[in-house]
């Protein structure tokens, strides 16, 4: 389905008022959290039957920043596309940092996968009135910062910049990547404080929902193998996507630009017998027959 070609810049800014000490960016984490797809809408995602796996994406802090709240913190985040300058909003087309998300398809993994994308859908969180007349839409692939719904009377609270857009990266007709960047519209308004998850102890905002369908049965939505924050960087293992991210956390007067790289999982290691002079890669033995 056509979707609004609009630029996507997750910045999830951080509100100017009582300057909250800013809570440490922690990385991201990628689940499946949303329960199973009933049966009839499920037919209508996936009528081949392919399978269907409904991964949310969120962005993690170490606790919270707002001294109001315990349970929430006023943390930003900007994904994909972001700004050299978050000052800038929107940024120039000269201060814009390229990227993509897609999902992996090298080495014959996920051959025919592709993002769905409803019908009744956009780029952004879906509302709540049009969910309550098109049930599947709730399992749609959007971004939105904060927030899976849209509640009844209520506007957007994230937007895509202009040359946001879903990408058709092996030319099948299907999408599978994604780039630009997306925003928040309202820097006070609350939705995007990242709030405490009981299940991890961790603070957390959602960004993204990816609902992909004909994903190979064997993937793993992966972990987090590494963050380095002196260089404010985070490896995610996952086979699943590949690509970046960059985002940016502001709070206290503080913004830190954080990148966030998507790689294989590495395949088991191979075991190693340290000898005398030599190392040797132990393999099972054959028998003739």
């Amino acid at each position: 389905m056509p979707r609004m070609t609009r630029n996507l810049m997750c910045v999830v800014a951080a509100s100017a008022v009582s300057a909250p000490t800013l809570a440490v960016f922690t990385g991201i984490d990628l689940r499946e959290d949303k329960g199973q797809i009933p049966p009839l809408e499920l037919a209508q995602i996936d009528p081949l039957g392919l399978g269907v796996r409904v991964i949310n994406l969120y962005a993690t802090f170490d606790g919270p920043g707002d001294p109001d709240n315990p349970l929430k913190t006023r943390n930003n985040i900007v994904v994909l596309e972001a700004t050299r300058d978050p000052s800038t909003q929107p940024p120039p087309p000269s201060n814009r940092i390229p990227g993509e998300l897609v999902i992996t398809k090298s080495g014959g993994k996920n051959a025919n996968a592709a993002f769905y994308q409803d019908p009744f859908g956009g780029n952004l969180a879906p509302q709540q009135a049009l969910i309550d007349l098109f049930p599947a839409l709730q399992w749609d692939t959007f971004v939105g910062i904060g927030r899976k719904t849209t509640p009844v009377g209520e506007g957007a609270t994230t937007f895509v910049l202009p040359d946001f857009a879903f990408l058709d990266k092996d030319l099948d007709g299907q999408p599978d990547g994604l780039a630009g960047a997306w925003a928040i519209t309202d820097p006070d308004d609350g939705v995007h404080y990242a709030l405490l998850n009981p299940l991890s102890s961790q603070y957390e905002v959602f960004l993204a929902q990816f609902a992909i369908v004909g994903l190979d049965a064997d993937v793993e939505i992966g972990r987090m193998r590494m963050v380095q924050k002196a260089e404010r960087h985070v490896v995610w293992e996952t086979d699943v996507f590949s690509g970046g991210l960059t985002m940016f956390a502001a709070g206290g007067g503080e913004v830190g630009r954080f990148t966030v790289d998507f790689v294989p999982i590495p395949a088991p290691a191979t075991s190693v017998l340290a000898l005398p002079g030599a190392i040797t890669f132990s393999r099972r033995s054959r028998r003739n027959p």
